[in-house]
């Protein structure tokens, strides 16, 4: 009876490989493009195998304690068990079971079933491939086929606004205290804080796309500032307070920017540099490491520190060239405020200590005192938009470099001049924040239309002639697979990229040579 599941294992499988082969023919059938990459061919092949691995497991599973067959005891189980047999013999042992012991011993969960070395507990990790690789498939279909029809953009001021306004009514309507168990936290850019804040400027970002809404140009620019900003501050926090500089750590950093743009990358055909923001975050997160990294048992020291920062100021600054012209303006645009960021993070302690003095003055002399803050802070704000905001984009793009950190600077004391401010935030835009690199890819393929490969989203999907129902339809499609990814993510990176420096190691090996197996299959398959 035993090997009963594992056969209905290899039989489901092989059914769901059936099944994806005619699924790649219809989709070739249908896709706008014929000649496909051994890169792309060998990733095919490889969501078919998660898929079908995922499915005949799932299948012997299932049947397994149907057919009569066991399994083995969990790992907790294992344990208990041991005591179960320590206390019959009536050794020395029999005197530790405890009455906690016996209850658990009672409560004995069934056995697991297991299939070809896999475990019921272990499945997660299998189902999340599979659903990736679903995932995957979908965002072919949806921008590399005329499955879906794409219609024009729609130009609309009042529209955007229009929309815009309502997110932030419902936002609102989402205001929470940040905290947890009842604590209030009053900490300026606590973690609800940065995410809330991120989530606002992504949502604008995406409707400025959606609605080719270029008039607010430089106020996007100002957003992807901010991202870099953020890059800036919170790696920097995390390896001054933290002190930790694992290869671990970096590297399941690497894993959360980088594989998800990868794989889609290779899917459609796409060059690295469209999904430039994973890129700047990636080159600014190697900066952030080697500033702290190097010395970093200097880091202690205010004058080794700050002169690090001003090191990594010149090191980074571009020069354009033509071969890598689209890197060198998207980097150089914001080459300068992750450094902002990082002397941000190196003066928050001070920063703290001046909102809780502040906190802590009589009432009257505080309330002037928050009134000088925010009257200075939209001064400078309003000498900003003024003086360089209000340019033409080109002219903008000029000095953009080396003004952004201030209106970034003005509203992070706006943000954070009260205690009642700083206690709340906006759980919508906290939960949008989670997703932004989610969002910022999948826009480009399930949100809209590109005009094909290496092409921008130019097109809107649609699904219903009605504009405003297709949109919250195809949104509420967008935001869920955003954050699906989002997930299967961090469930894939605990797998791939383990704790420790060993594991790494093996399971680079391993991932090497399989992305070169699957490429030599690609090889193959192309001819």
């Amino acid at each position: 009876m035993a090997l009963l599941p594992h056969l209905a294992c290899v039989a489901a499988a092989s059914g769901a490989l059936a099944a994806y082969r005619f699924l790649l023919i219809w989709m070739g059938s249908i896709s706008e493009y014929t000649d496909y990459t051994a890169a792309q061919l060998g990733v095919a092949v490889a969501y078919g195998l998660a898929i079908a691995a995922w499915f005949g497991v799932e299948v012997g599973m299932f049947l397994s304690p149907r057919l009569g067959y066991g399994g083995v005891p969990s790992s907790e189980d294992a344990g208990l068990k041991g005591i179960k047999v320590a206390s019959e013999s009536g050794g020395e042992d029999a005197s530790v079971l405890t009455t906690e012991d016996e209850s658990s011993r009672d409560s004995i969960s069934p056995p697991e079933p297991v299939v070809f070395g896999i475990r019921s507990s272990g499945l997660a990790a299998l189902r999340a491939a599979a659903e990736f690789s679903a995932i995957m498939g979908y965002v072919y279909l949806c921008d590399r086929t005329t499955l879906f029809a794409k219609g024009p953009k729609t130009v609309s001021p009042t529209m955007f606004w229009g929309l815009c306004a309502a997110v932030l009514t419902v936002g609102l309507c989402t205001l929470r205290l940040a905290g947890k168990k009842g604590e209030v936290v009053t900490a300026p850019l606590q973690r609800d804080q940065t995410e809330e804040w991120k989530g606002w400027m992504q949502l604008q970002f995406i409707f400025y796309h959606y609605f080719a809404e270029g008039e607010i140009y430089n106020a996007i620019r100002l957003y992807i500032a901010a991202y870099v900003w953020m890059t800036g501050f919170g790696n920097f926090s995390y390896y001054y307070i933290r002190k930790d500089f694992t290869l671990p750590r970096f590297m399941q950093m690497m894993w959360r920017l980088n594989f998800f743009v990868a794989f889609v990358c290779v899917t459609m055909n796409n060059e690295y540099m469209l999904y430039y923001i994973a890129a700047m975050h990636t080159f600014f997160t190697w900066g952030v490491f080697f500033t702290c990294w190097i010395g970093y048992q200097y880091n202690d020291n205010n004058a080794v520190c700050l002169l690090k920062i001003a090191a990594a100021t010149g090191v980074t600054h571009p020069e354009f060239t033509d071969s890598l012209h689209e890197w060198f303006f998207r980097s150089g645009l914001d080459h300068f405020v992750w450094i902002f960021g990082m002397l941000c993070a190196y003066s928050f302690p001070w920063y703290d200590r001046q909102l809780q003095a502040i906190e802590d003055m009589p009432s009257g002399k505080r309330a002037l005192a928050k009134a000088a803050v925010i009257g200075g802070a939209l001064a400078v704000g309003g000498w900003y938009v003024h003086t360089y905001f209000l340019r033409p984009k080109r002219e903008y793009n000029k000095v953009h470099p080396y003004t952004s950190w201030i209106p970034i600077a003005v509203f992070l004391v706006l943000r954070n001049a009260t205690a009642s401010l700083r206690a709340r935030y906006m759980h919508l835009f906290t939960w949008c924040g989670k997703v932004t690199l989610e969002t910022y890819i999948l826009q480009f393929h399930i949100w809209m239309k590109s005009t094909g490969i290496n092409g921008s989203p130019k097109f809107l999907m649609v699904w219903l002639p009605s504009f405003w129902l297709n949109m919250a339809v195809v949104s509420a499609v967008y935001f869920v697979l955003s954050y699906r990814v989002f997930k299967i993510t961090v469930v894939l990176r605990d797998v791939a990229v383990p704790k420790d420096n060993r594991g790494i190691f093996v399971n680079s090996v391993i991932m090497a040579v399989a992305t070169a197996a699957f490429y030599a299959v690609g090889v193959a398959l192309k001819g």
